[in-house]
């Protein structure tokens, strides 16, 4: 029997002739049938657009669409196709068909270059758990939106749409119906209520709230199963940037189907299972399954069990050396041919002391890199770019590190000694940044105070201020504040112990050990002795949070995007992800004086400012004014002592890796790769 086999794939029409003895009148009537078929939307393949050939489709946001607009450009139904890692587990009915597993609106996502091919093992690089993970869980983000990688564009992610009240008091997302977490569950509105109105403003989780909602005075509210409204105290038109940005790694939900057994609200004997669990109350152990940073979740074997949005979930329980995520089935993204991404089957998460980075990246044992990459690797790495088989890209990533005294010590006399603006003016002048630059980064960056990125009320004269090398400013400084030198030329104490700082440092926030030495050696010679500890980022962040640093790194340049989202990362207490120093401020505040300890007037002047910041939108005058005011009081005060800008992270791609982009800024801010769609690279 002559048979024609049409077979519509990822690359589009293919004929196979099993026997060519068919006449050709036959043949092209096969044909003919096949293409009625087509147009008359009875089988349709999507016809593999991409961003580098679109075919004509014009989006309303960049490199992606929606399903119902797809369609309609290629005149029928999408067909969706699986990763064959699930076949089996759909063949045995432990999974429902893609079809089935998708939400009803999936996003449809058009890959950089080409089409990819599923597999394989994306390898990447942590120091260890909570310390530098941030670039890896970038990989799998997935939260209700995202910036575009032109850093500029905010797009539909989660939530399908949005809409804003006149008034920026109200904003009400759109969810993609039948949607699904990880576990299979339906991810409704119901989940982000949950998020914000019994987790974040719970008081047995958070005693304080955290930003931006409480700063915002937020609440949400439930519409209808894929309808959630958030609602505001005052405007708050910078969501959507926070959402993208810094935020993209606090995803505004929580899988209430599985966390409400561990919530007293929901479970009247929660504090009693907690209890058996060794946990004083229900907090405490609702705590083991949630965290804010979502990586905190998936750092201990309970992860396993926890429901997830992500590109990919955490496979088995971790151990010290590494994680391993596996491909989501449930996941809500698909490729302009119906294939359900991520194409990639694994991520491997690799824990190693950064000193060991070198031998792994030049031997081609890692896929992509950037995060606390030193700069003064570079040269080397470039050197053995062929031997590793991957390019190097140099991103812009802002600031350098910078350093901030605790300006609220427990040690009265310290706190007096650190608080004291000719103190940070001194430290600031002692520093030998042209040295610096040249040492550690290969000369590539220039001096600068530590200040906010890209905005428009920074001028030149706020970047250089008291960033020249002035040894002899800074000893009439601490000689104005009465340190006189002792015997052996460390200078004393008003109460006669020598001038002691106790630096313990991360190797997450200052790139290498060479950095605190060299500034330790600076203020040596103006009578400043620092002792200095390298200890983990965990170690550092139970520090910060006890008050009991003298001084602290952890801390980047903010971008505009997030300091008018988020402006307490340029005022107390300087939060990126952890509160970082002025605690005690911020306890007075938010007790109305009754804990904590009360600030100077710049500090409540600072928290006035960012109180009205949120609500205004980029670019007016008033905006302009109060960023402005902002500067000269963190100026004023050198809260923050500067280094180095124009910094570019060392950005690692392997060779093997297909439809990964160039980085037009590679920093936290923006989420690392998050506006690069790892979810779309593929192995080649």
């Amino acid at each position: 029997m002559e048979v024609i086999l049409i077979s519509i794939t990822r690359e589009g029409l293919q004929l196979f002739f099993v026997k060519r003895l068919l006449p050709p009148v036959v043949i092209l009537a096969a044909i003919i049938v096949c293409l009625i078929c087509i147009v008359s939307k009875k089988v349709v393949a999507g016809p593999g657009i991409t961003v580098a050939q679109p075919k004509g489709l014009t989006t309303r946001y960049p490199q992606q669409t929606e399903r119902a607009i797809f369609e309609e450009y290629i005149g029928g139904k999408m067909q969706f196709s699986e990763n064959p890692i699930f076949t089996d587990m759909v063949k045995k009915g432990e999974l429902p068909p893609v079809s089935q597993r998708l939400p009803v609106e999936p996003l449809v996502v058009m890959p950089y270059e080409k089409i990819g091919k599923y597999g394989g093992t994306l390898n990447g690089l942590s120091m260890s758990f909570e310390a530098g993970t941030a670039e890896v869980l970038s990989w799998r983000q997935a939260n209700l939106v995202r910036f575009n990688d032109d850093i500029r564009t905010i797009v539909p992610n989660v939530a399908k749409s949005w809409r804003w009240s006149r008034d920026y008091k109200e904003i009400t997302f759109t969810l993609r119906r039948g949607h699904r977490w990880s576990d299979g569950v339906p991810f409704t509105a119901d989940d982000v209520v949950f998020y914000l109105n019994d987790i974040i403003l719970n008081k047995d989780i958070y005693p304080i709230t955290p930003d931006p909602w409480g700063l915002v005075g937020a609440s949400c509210e439930k519409i209808d199963e894929v309808t959630v409204r958030f609602k505001f105290e005052r405007p708050y038109p910078s969501l959507l940037a926070y959402l993208g940005g810094v935020g993209s790694f606090y995803d505004p939900f929580a899988p209430r189907h599985f966390l409400e057994k561990f919530h007293a609200k929901y479970n009247p004997d929660a504090d009693k299972i907690a209890q058996e669990n060794g946990f004083s109350n229900w907090a405490g152990y609702f705590r083991v399954y949630w965290d804010r940073w979502r990586d905190s979740i998936v750092s201990k074997a309970s992860g396993v069990d926890v429901p997830t949005l992500e590109s990919h979930m955490l496979q088995k329980a971790p151990t010290s050396t590494s994680r391993i995520f596996v491909a989501n089935p449930y996941y809500f993204k698909v490729d302009t041919c119906g294939n359900q991404l991520p194409y990639i089957n694994q991520h491997h998460e690799h824990f190693l002391e950064q000193k060991l980075w070198y031998d792994e990246i030049i031997n081609g044992r890692i896929d992509q890199k950037s995060q606390n990459v030193p700069l003064s690797l570079y040269l080397l790495l470039l050197k053995n770019q062929q031997k590793g088989s991957y390019s190097i890209q140099l991103s812009p990533t802002g600031s350098g590190p910078a350093m901030i005294f605790n300006k609220t010590h427990k040690d009265p006399v310290l706190r007096a000694v650190y608080g004291d603006p000719r103190f940070n003016k001194a430290m600031s002048l002692a520093i030998n940044r042209e040295e610096l630059n040249g040492t550690l980064f290969l000369g590539l960056c220039k001096p600068q105070q530590g200040l906010p990125q890209n905005v428009p009320f920074v001028s030149e004269a706020d970047k250089l201020f008291m960033v020249e090398y002035a040894p002899e400013r800074a000893d009439t400084f601490l000689d104005d504040m009465g340190l006189k030198p002792g015997v052996d030329g460390i200078r004393l104490l008003p109460d006669g112990r020598p001038l002691t700082v106790h630096w313990d440092y991360t190797l997450q926030y200052v790139s290498s050990n060479e950095f605190p030495a060299m500034i330790a050696g600076y203020w040596r010679a103006v009578g400043v002795r620092v002792i200095l500890k390298e200890e983990s980022t965990v170690v550092i962040r139970e520090k910060q949070a006890d008050n009991a640093l003298d001084i602290t790194n952890a801390w980047f340049a903010p971008f505009e995007p997030t300091l008018y989202a988020a402006p307490r990362t340029f005022m107390p207490p300087y939060s990126t992800n952890v509160p970082i120093m002025g605690m005690p401020w911020l306890k007075w505040r938010d007790s109305h004086g009754e804990k904590g300890m009360e600030p100077p007037l710049w500090v409540k002047k600072l928290w006035e400012i960012g109180d009205e910041f949120v609500t205004l939108n980029p670019g007016s005058e008033w905006y302009n004014n109060l960023g402005g005011e902002m500067v000269r009081l963190n100026l004023d005060n050198l809260t923050i002592i500067g280094t180095l800008a124009d910094v570019p992270l060392v950005t690692i791609v392997s060779d093997r890796l297909g439809n990964v982009p160039r980085w037009l800024v590679n920093t936290f801010f923006y989420g690392y790769t998050y506006p690069s769609r790892a979810d779309q690279w593929y192995f080649k």
